[in-house]
């Protein structure tokens, strides 16, 4: 049991969380569910502080307009592909 926790834990922190400001309008439920305050509302538009997320996945199951999610992370490319 406690390994499979661990390769959920594992596979959710290769993921990012995304905001789509389109479908966001700031009600905050998301931030009061975040249990490290990584996600706040500066100058009316959600943020995230991409540092200090946990990605727990609270914020998106809270989200009454589906506005956030969490994706894979895509590896960094250097200039010269590796």
């Amino acid at each position: 049991m406690l390994k499979l926790l661990n390769r959920q834990n594992h596979r959710q922190h290769d993921k990012r969380l995304v905001i789509d400001h389109d479908l966001c309008f700031s009600c905050g439920a998301c931030v009061a569910v975040c249990p490290p305050d990584s996600l706040f509302l500066l100058d009316i538009h959600l943020t995230v502080d991409h540092n200090t997320c946990t990605r727990c996945d609270r914020c998106v199951a809270m989200c009454p307009v589906h506005a956030l999610s969490l994706v894979p992370e895509e590896p960094l490319h250097h200039e010269n592909g590796v």
